[in-house]
């Protein structure tokens, strides 16, 4: 992955002067198809209750007074939970054009208002558990930043409500352009607040069946019953999140192998998803770097790997040569290419969630064709480059970190399963991806830590057989 090392620091944010008043104005989408999910999401069950009921309860127990539903497809399966709840309808005959045009229905209540809203919530019915602590923390900071987005976050990911101020009204409902909302806040990027309230329902979205499975997890562990039978959030802090993943690690050691050299272009890419297969020289590397883990003595029989060409190649390499070297009698002497060696024994496990960063639009594109047809853009990822990404496929350092680590604690917890003993974990994967896994487990910041290079073919430990 490309990172020019220009712009080190994010950019900073410039308090304003807003609205003291409540913010008491959600738009709650819940009209489009459900077609990635295959079941229609607003009556998907959580608990007792469905995501719809889940999220107006959530906004009525956060003093949001004026909800705004926007329906469409089957609005009469979601009429009678509106007209029990007192929630007012704004059916979006256009549903079918895609999210921006709810939204724009949305906002056109909003408008027909006046001056009465100086902002509202944009809710989405997918995100059903975010706890009513993360409306007062936004609320809470409306004094310094009413003029401007608000978004929370978890662990710097950007997650829901999105709290807009009524100045972008007009916008919204003007812009007929591509991008829909996203390219209208990211002409305003220097108006988006993002405010960590440290609480992961906030970036929980349950937009396909695993996503689901995720949020009814969530529920069952994080969320609890009061005596009056409401939802309360056991907040679980970063440090808590980090002892449990070191539990996990305890009597284990991590290997952490960046693949080898992929072949190369006539000029320099943008390098993320774009699949690109390893060069003679990445085949070397990743045999030097199996004969560097055959001094370790490895106590697996799986590889953990990206499912890209190059990690998936590079793991083959390394787990062929482990499987020679259980059947020679020193590891120099057995050879790669030894067509009578026994098939291998050692399991490739692909793991998307180890892939490299999504570039979005860029990835694979020259660096030299970016910087011209989008000066700007390639400006601004310079000056806030942990933050910055382009398009709606894209993906930033913080999107990467939470995607990885949640792939690294499946991966713990799969381990922990299928074997009682501390066996090793072995990853294959890309530098982005190792550096990100690096900054959490050595508690370093984001921001430094992504600088920082990883050779092809280089190998790296993390002991934790200490911890016993």
């Amino acid at each position: 992955m490309v990172n020019d090392r220009q712009g080190e620091n994010s950019k900073a944010q410039v308090p304003k002067q807003g609205p003291t008043a409540k913010i008491d104005t959600a738009i709650l989408l819940a009209a489009g198809f459900s077609s990635r999910m295959g079941a229609f999401k607003p009556l998907l069950q959580i608990g007792d209750k469905s995501a719809i009921e889940h999220v107006i309860d959530t906004l009525k127990e956060s003093n949001v007074k004026n909800i705004i539903c926007v329906t469409g497809y089957q609005r009469d399966q979601i009429q009678p939970i509106l007209v029990k709840n007192q929630v007012e309808e704004a059916y979006n005959d256009d549903y079918g054009t895609g999210m921006f045009s709810s939204i724009q229905t949305g906002v056109s209540r909003i408008a027909s208002l006046g001056n009465a809203v100086k902002g509202f919530y944009l809710v989405l019915v997918d995100c059903p558990l975010i706890p009513p602590e993360v409306f007062h923390l936004m609320e809470a900071n409306m004094k310094e930043y009413g003029e401007s987005f608000l978004v929370p976050c978890y662990r710097g990911k950007k997650g829901h409500p999105l709290y807009i101020p009524a100045g972008f009204v007009d916008e919204i409902l003007n812009y007929h352009g591509d991008g829909g909302l996203k390219a209208i806040t990211n002409r305003h990027d220097d108006q988006m607040v993002r405010l960590e309230v440290g609480i992961e329902g906030v970036v929980l979205d349950m937009d396909t069946p695993e996503g689901y499975e995720e949020v009814l997890s969530y529920y069952h562990n994080v969320v609890k019953k009061d005596h009056r039978g409401k939802s309360t959030f056991s907040k679980i802090s970063v440090e808590d999140e980090l002892m449990d993943l070191e539990r996990a690690l305890q009597g284990r050691r991590i290997f952490l192998i960046r693949h080898g050299e992929i072949q190369q272009h006539q000029e320099k890419i943008f390098l993320g998803q774009t699949d690109v297969p390893l060069s003679e020289r990445g085949k070397e590397q990743a045999q030097n770097a199996a004969k560097e883990l055959a001094h370790y003595h490895i106590r697996t029989n799986r590889i953990y790997t990206s499912d890209l060409s190059r990690t998936v190649k590079t793991a083959e390499i390394i787990a062929s040569y482990m499987v020679g070297l259980s059947h020679a009698d020193k590891f120099d002497s057995y050879p790669f290419e030894d067509e009578d060696r026994e098939e291998i024994s050692i399991e490739i496990v692909r793991e998307p969630a180890l892939r490299e960063m999504s570039l979005g639009l860029w990835d694979g594109k020259f660096i030299s064709e970016v910087r011209e047809r989008y000066p700007e853009e390639y400006q601004k990822r310079g000056e806030d480059f942990l933050a910055f990404k382009f398009g709606n496929d894209s993906e930033n350092f913080y999107d990467l970190q939470y995607r990885v680590m949640k792939g690294l604690r499946s991966i713990l917890e799969e381990e922990g399963r299928l074997h009682q003993g501390n066996r090793d974990i072995v990853i294959v994967s890309h530098r982005g991806v190792i550096n990100v896994i690096l900054s959490t487990l050595h508690h370093a910041e984001l921001k430094e830590e992504v600088k920082k290079p990883v050779p092809n073919g280089g190998v790296i430990i993390m002991d934790y057989t200490w911890v016993l």
